[in-house]
């Protein structure tokens, strides 16, 4: 099933798509799509019992917020594609090891809410990922353990500073990756019995209707299983926890200096059965 928040900044309710694709409201089931409701509410049980129809309509043009909100933990794995690592002339995450950093929580926005230029933003990159929603709670899980972890895909942009995270002297992420609406998560929550395989699966992107980004998740080092495993040894995943599983080739830093992302350009991401974002970025 396909899950989502609709409503206006602030006040999202929980949706789910019935069988025909029309929205319909859920918060009679659940309270939202948080991590304290996911903790403790099986909704994917509650909604498989239900006649999905019998829930109020949502009106088609809702604003959709962030699929989970407020999210738990933005996790990010780095170099996880064979070719986005040669494209960089990056080591990839192999061997069992992977970069991981995080973003804020702040930066998580809806699938189709405005890309922010800051007033201090360098050179605005895109990044199209897979994103891994943990739906159980679990540390120290082992690789055949995970997938009962997941709760489902959703696509994610990991929308990259590429002045302050690469030309600056710290060299950290933090700041390159953490500006506010540098994390669109959705439109859907799909939970994993809809994805018959999570490393196969067409991920494209567009900026100003120029395909920039196509690849398949099966370039992927490390699937999700790898990843959550890997994760867990370091921390708790909880539901909710948000993790983005790496991009590919097609970055700005790749076509070329007057690439980066400007005030106006559009932004357009698809994943295979998971949805589509579209993004303007907007300056602050």
């Amino acid at each position: 099933m396909k899950l989502l928040r609709y409503g206006p900044l602030g006040l999202e309710r929980p949706a789910v798509l019935d069988a025909g694709g029309v929205m319909r409201d859920i918060s009679s089931v659940i309270e939202d799509l948080n991590p304290r409701c996911l903790s403790r509410v099986d909704i994917v049980a509650k909604l498989k019992s239900a006649d999905t129809k019998a829930f109020p309509v949502v009106a088609s043009a809702a604003r959709l917020g962030p699929c989970v909100d407020p999210v738990g933990k933005i996790i990010c794995i780095g170099y996880n594609s064979r070719l986005h690592a040669e494209e960089m002339a990056s080591k990839p995450a192999t061997g069992g090891e992977m970069p991981v950093f995080f973003k804020p929580s702040s930066a998580a926005c809806g699938a189709n809410d405005p890309i922010i230029y800051s007033r201090f933003a360098g050179k605005l990159d895109w990044e199209a990922e897979l994103g891994v929603v943990i739906g159980k709670k679990g540390k120290y899980i082992g690789k055949s353990a995970a997938l009962a972890h997941i709760l489902g895909y959703t696509c994610f942009n990991d929308v990259s500073d590429r002045y302050w995270q690469f030309e600056k002297d710290d060299k950290q992420y933090t700041k390159g990756k953490g500006f506010d609406s540098f994390a669109p998560i959705g439109p859907y929550l799909v939970t994993k019995d809809e994805v018959a395989d999570a490393g196969d699966l067409d991920v494209k992107l567009w900026v100003n209707g120029q395909l920039r980004q196509d690849f398949n998740t099966s370039d992927y080092i490390n699937s999700a299983e790898d990843v959550v495993s890997y994760l867990s040894r370091f921390f708790t995943l909880y539901p909710g926890d948000v993790i983005a599983m790496g991009s590919a080739p097609g970055n700005a830093r790749s076509w070329g200096e007057d690439k980066f992302l400007k005030p106006g350009d559009r932004v357009r991401l698809e994943i295979e059965s998971l949805g589509v974002q579209e993004q303007t970025v907007t300056k602050e």
